[in-house]
């Protein structure tokens, strides 16, 4: 077993940090899988959405990865559309999936390679689904023969179907324009296509489990490293752990409270309304990454609202230890842009000059700034009129700005008010950086509320909510006792251990959070979770499933024992259970009952001692090692007595089926 050690100085403690190179012998196989993408895990730093596009009687389309639309209740990519009620007949919206660092894909056969997913509609007339497989180059396989368009689409349901495409088929790919499987990007295009006369007003497309795997023996990953801990900040942390749009993706919180935010109309003198927040810790080495405040009237959750809302607020803060700028910026009557925010052409004119009648006028909504002789402190965005508004520095020091009176009525709450905060990395000394905050507050406003995250010890759901642009990182509350431990990827389906001597007992560290960052792996590491004494070593375990667990109700997973759960399954009334079906978990396991993440094997319910009781119909997929079978997909037992189910793994024969500790069910 090859091991690297590296030793690194922790305050009063020593750290071995052991990488352990478990990758050797791995056995052959027919087939791997080059990617995969379930929706249920942050993006890695090599994954992401590429474009979207719409056009045709198709007016509005978006795209996000939607918690609960996934075929296990988990997460999928989803497409939003309208469209126009009686159209011309063509109507397409699409989204592009890529993958952009693809290895071992050396087989120059495209019928080596095949492409699965999971998909649907939410109405039956919006049924065409195009896709596109697009190589580094350009080059295109697509089922439709005279792209972009019809032909050959593959036909959604209403509910999730499997989708199994050989890459080689020309009876699936009608059109190829030189596609090269061996490029190391590889782009899956998802068009839905829905023209017609009948066009429902609104609809869903959902996609889940992409997955391309190639015929083959699975090559041998390179070693894992293992490197130093961090300190993590006390307060709630935003990681800049990702690099989608050239260091343009934020991580933000999103405050639960959407009603009764706004300062239009409410804000006076004697009545300020003020949005401040505190900088608890410098990110790093980046000076030029941003604190953002963002105020988006009357529009519904949004992952990037500066972009897709018609009018909003923007403050941008960054800075180190000796010198800070804080900018505050507006736009309105720009949705799907944000040149007006930032002063771009062709708002280029100054703000305030016009004369409020004159169209089209390109006014710039950058209003001005602030500076300070730190990062960080309390800084405050305080409004006394409609169109007054004050920044304040921690130091007291201030600047006046007006909004224009012509443009106040576009920033008024009518129907909702959200309020963001977050963070851009803006350069790369800023990625895997935490962005800190120990407070935030709004007073003055119809709802007041504050969070002061330096008292919490995980991020308050009643308060706040987690989203990103483009791809989820690291978004949580530390007590500032923490220690967060890195290592390279791949390595899926490892797992973090401590000791306090080489040849001691290791412990798992489970606690978390693990917040994924920009090609790399970390947990954090509470004081509670190591090992008494003035060294610890920690290491990384590679985990392989050899078996499936099935547990009911009233059972829990629980490594290292001898049957791999604690519990005895609840017993079930059968006249109490009515329609409604019992939940069903199942977990791939190693050979000590520990959960192996990292694989999307598709689990099926095979069969039940109760002869006449009603089975899930639908696969589920593991997430993180975890298929749940929940209502209505789960079990509906039928018969009294002692009864047991048994679930297998459609994905790996050497997997063997696994049977349930019998529950009891009751008339």
């Amino acid at each position: 077993m090859k091991k690297t050690f590296l030793k690194k100085s922790i305050g009063s403690r020593l750290a071995a940090l052991v990488a352990m190179g478990l990758f050797t012998g791995l056995s052959a196989s027919a087939d791997f899988v080059l990617f995969d993408q379930t929706f249920d895990s942050p993006f890695g730093p090599s994954q992401g959405f590429a474009y979207g596009y719409f056009g045709g009687d198709i007016n509005y389309s978006a795209y996000s990865v939607v918690a609960g639309a996934g075929t296990n209740a988990s997460s999928a990519l989803e497409l939003t559309n309208s469209a126009a009620a009686l159209g011309n007949g063509y109507g397409y919206a699409a989204v592009v999936y890529q993958e952009t660092a693809v290895t071992d894909n050396t087989n120059t056969s495209a019928a080596a390679y095949t492409l699965s997913f999971d998909a649907r509609t939410s109405v039956a007339n919006a049924s065409g689904l195009e896709v596109r497989v697009i190589d580094a180059n350009g080059g295109a396989l697509d089922t439709a023969p005279n792209p972009p368009g019809y032909g050959n689409d593959r036909t959604l349901a209403t509910t999730y179907t499997h989708y199994t495409l050989n890459l080689g088929d020309s009876t699936v790919f009608q059109a190829n324009s030189g596609f090269n499987p061996t490029t190391p990007t590889y782009q899956i295009l998802f068009q839905n296509n829905a023209g017609g006369g009948g066009n429902p007003p609104a609809w869903t497309v959902d996609i889940d489990n992409i997955q391309v795997t190639v015929a083959g023996t699975v090559p041998p990953p390179p070693p894992v490293t293992v490197y130093p801990p961090a300190k993590v900040p006390k307060g709630l942390n935003l990681y800049a752990g990702t690099e989608a749009n050239s260091f343009y993706d934020r991580q933000q919180v999103v405050a639960v409270q959407t009603t009764g935010l706004g300062w239009v109309g409410r804000a006076t003198v004697g009545n300020p309304v003020s949005y401040s927040f505190t900088v608890n810790s410098l990110p790093g080495n980046s000076s030029q990454g941003t604190y953002e405040l963002i105020l988006v009237p009357n529009l519904a959750y949004n992952n990037g609202p500066d972009w897709a809302a018609s009018a909003c607020v923007q403050t941008f803060l960054a800075g180190n230890s000796t010198n800070a700028v804080f900018r505050f910026t507006y736009k309105v009557n720009q949705p799907l842009g944000n040149t007006m925010l930032l002063g771009q052409a062709p708002y280029t004119n100054a703000p305030g000059s016009w004369d409020g009648v004159t169209t089209p006028y390109y006014e710039s909504g950058a209003l001005g700034s602030v500076t300070n002789t730190t990062l960080l402190g309390t800084w405050t965005v305080q409004f006394t009129s409609s169109s007054n508004v004050t920044l304040i520095t921690p130091s007291g020091t201030s600047t006046n700005l007006i909004i224009p009176n012509y443009n106040v009525s576009y920033l008024a709450e009518s129907s909702s008010f959200n309020i963001y905060l977050g963070e851009q990395p803006q350069e790369q000394a800023a990625i895997n950086q935490s962005f800190n905050y120990g407070n935030f507050a709004v007073t003055g406003v119809l709802n007041p509320f504050s969070d002061n995250f330096l008292a919490d010890t995980t991020l308050n759901m009643s308060i706040w909510t987690n989203g990103f642009a483009t791809a989820p990182s690291g978004v949580f509350v530390s007590s500032g006792n923490q220690k967060l431990v890195t290592w390279s990827t791949p390595a899926v389906g490892f797992s973090l251990q401590d000791a306090g001597q080489l040849n001691g007992t290791w412990n798992d560290l489970t606690q978390g959070p693990n917040p994924t960052l920009y090609g790399l792996f970390g947990q954090a590491v509470s004081t509670n979770e190591l090992p008494v004494g003035n060294s610890v070593f920690f290491r990384l375990l590679h985990r392989v499933a050899t078996q499936i667990q099935v547990l009911l109700p009233g059972q829990t997973n629980a490594p290292n024992t001898v049957l791999g759960y604690v519990g005895t399954p609840t017993p079930i009334s059968k006249s109490g259970q009515g329609l409604t079906t019992t939940t069903i978990t199942v977990n791939a396991c190693d050979i000590t009952w520990h959960i192996v993440g990292g694989t999307s094997d598709s689990i099926k319910v095979t069969g039940s001692s109760d002869g006449g009781a009603y089975l899930p119909q639908t696969a589920v997929s593991l997430v993180n090692g975890t298929a749940i079978f929940s209502d209505p997909n789960g079990i509906l037992f039928q018969t009294t007595g002692l009864q047991t189910v048994t679930a297998a793994d459609q994905s790996n024969n050497a997997i063997a089926p696994a049977t349930s500790a019998a529950v009891q069910v009751n008339n």
